[in-house]
C-alpha cells in the first residue's frame, strides 16, 4: 500500500503541497532552507531526511539560544510554526492531512527536551501544535500566490534557490520589492510570537 500511495500522483502532489508549507513558512519566518526532498527513495539514502521526503530549514536564532541554555518563547512559537506547517498546508487544501506524525514528534521532541518537560504537559503541547497550525495556516492563506508558484516550482524539480526566487517574484506580484504580510492579512514575521499560555 505505501509503495502505491507513493508512486500515485495525488499522493505525491500531497507531498509537494506538505513540504511546501514547511519551506514557505520558513522562508518567510527567517529560516533558511538547506534542502527539500521529495523523493522517498533518494531520501533513504540522505541522512538528513531519516527515509523520508522533508525539508530541511536551520534557525540560528534556537540554535543560539539552544546552545546559551535558555530558549524564548518567539524561538519555540517560530519553530513550531514551520514544523507544523506541512500539516496546516495540507488541511487547508483538502480538508484533512494525511501526513505530518513526524512533524508532531519533532515538536513534542523539542518541547520536551527544553526543560525536561516540566513546563510543556500534554494540554501545553497540544494548544500549541493547534497554535502552530492555525498559525502555518494563516500564513499560508495570506501568501497564497507564493504557495502556489513554490509548489509548481518544486513539483518540477527545481532547486532550493530557484523555489526562493519563485517565492520572491509571487511575493513581488511580478514586480517590485517582496511584500511579507500581503495586502491587509495582517501576518508577518513580527506577528509569528503568541502570548505565552
Amino acid at each position: 500500500e505505501l509503495a502505491t500511495r507513493a508512486l500515485s500522483p495525488g499522493y505525491r502532489r500531497k507531498i509537494v503541497e506538505h513540504e511546501a508549507g514547511h519551506f514557505l513558512t520558513a522562508y518567510l519566518l527567517g529560516c533558511p532552507v538547506e534542502a527539500c526532498l521529495l523523493d522517498p527513495l533518494r531520501a533513504a539514502t540522505d541522512p538528513r531526511f531519516q527515509g523520508a521526503a522533508g525539508t530541511v530549514f536551520f534557525d540560528p536564532l534556537l540554535a543560539d539560544a539552544m546552545r546559551a541554555g535558555s530558549v524564548p518563547r518567539s524561538s519555540v512559537d517560530r519553530y513550531s510554526v514551520v514544523v507544523m506547517a506541512g500539516i496546516a498546508a495540507e488541511a487547508e487544501l483538502h480538508g484533512q492531512a494525511e501526513g505530518g506524525r513526524a512533524d508532531e514528534q519533532a515538536l513534542v521532541r523539542l518541547l520536551t527536551s527544553l526543560d525536561g518537560g516540566r513546563s510543556w504537559d500534554y494540554a501545553k503541547i497540544t494548544n500549541q501544535a493547534r497554535w502552530a497550525a492555525s498559525s502555518a495556516a494563516l500564513c499560508i492563506r495570506a501568501h497564497r500566490p507564493a504557495f502556489d508558484a513554490l509548489v509548481e516550482a518544486l513539483a518540477a524539480g527545481r532547486s532550493v534557490g530557484t523555489c526562493v526566487m519563485a517565492i520572491e517574484e509571487a511575493l513581488r506580484g511580478g514586480g517590485g520589492e517582496a511584500q511579507l504580510g500581503g495586502s491587509g492579512a495582517g501576518w508577518n514575521r513580527a506577528n509569528v510570537s503568541k502570548e505565552s499560555t
